[in-house]
């Protein structure tokens, strides 16, 4: 009996995709420490209540006993004015800083991808309607409308993310326009539209789906962008308010001490820098992977 050959599948574009991406971030010293480090962020975010040596000082609860100790093996990284520990602080505050960005960074992309694919594949009244009000908003840099935004609307933390997801939808539109520009000549986009294919379908199936590789590296620099954005608001009192957890409002409330008590600024202003950094070096690795140039 003739045995019959086992052909295997054809490898998924995606699969391959992805096994380029790890293969890339395994090679680059810089790219691998980065991605360590925001794996490592997400997990104490999740963890932070398990991780945190002690959790209600974290979340707020005072402890004027030990205001302004210095580092120590009982505190690593010292204590505040009201006697907090400033190791659980920054490990409670991680939570803001993983959650707020996720979701302005998410609405963001959910606003302003569409609207972009719908601007470059219509062309015409649509497009020019939907970027002079894109144009409308990048007239203004994004902090300082942040900042008025909020400001309007009233300090917290709720409305700061809002202010920053109002302020943030415009990049992504211009990115997705581009692409979608680029495609709409295309002859697979020209050979839906002969069969009758919807304008809907043709952007949900075509357009939008060429906008990811863009959107993801746009996405992975704007996190840390949006966590430094958090920060500064935080910094200005317009953000997250006493007493929850929060890198920039630590920095605050340590301003004033930097120079006899400087861990209190200083610790909160390592952790933001680590993964502020840690993103733009991985957005850096993933714009080398997909930019199409570099396949000429």
């Amino acid at each position: 009996m003739t045995s019959i050959p086992i052909i295997p599948a054809p490898e998924n574009e995606r699969t391959r995709t992805s096994r380029h991406v790890l293969t890339v971030i395994l090679r680059d010293p810089l790219a691998l420490a980065s991605t360590v480090i925001i794996i490592l962020f997400i997990f104490i975010a999740v963890f932070a209540a398990q991780i945190a040596p002690n959790p209600l000082e974290g979340a707020g609860k005072t402890n004027a006993s030990n205001s302004l100790l210095a580092p120590s093996l009982e505190h690593p990284l010292g204590t505040d004015k009201l006697g907090r520990d400033m190791l659980s602080r920054i490990i409670m505050g991680s939570r803001a800083a993983l959650i707020v960005p996720m979701g302005v960074v998410f609405f963001a992309v959910l606003i302003g991808t569409p609207l972009g694919a719908l601007a470059g594949y219509k062309g015409g009244w649509v497009d020019e309607t939907i970027m002079r009000v894109t144009d409308l908003f990048l007239a203004f840099p994004s902090l300082l409308l942040a900042m008025a935004i909020t400001s309007a609307m009233g300090r917290g933390l709720d409305n700061a993310a809002i202010a920053l997801v109002i302020s943030w939808w415009p990049w992504y539109t211009r990115i997705a326009r581009g692409v979608a520009v680029s495609l709409r000549e295309r002859y697979f986009v020209e050979a839906a539209q002969a069969v009758g294919v919807s304008d809907a379908v043709i952007i949900i199936r075509h357009i939008l789906p060429n906008t990811i590789s863009p959107i993801l590296v746009q996405a992975t620099v704007d996190f840390g962008t949006v966590i430094l954005a958090m920060g500064g608001l935080a910094f200005l009192g317009l953000g997250t308010q006493p007493p929850a957890p929060d890198w920039g409002l630590m920095v605050s409330e340590g301003r004033e001490l930097i120079l006899n008590q400087w861990w209190v600024a200083t610790y909160p202003g390592i952790a933001i820098f680590v993964v502020v950094l840690a993103f733009n070096l991985l957005g850096d690795t993933l714009r080398d992977i997909f930019d199409p140039r570099q396949y000429k």
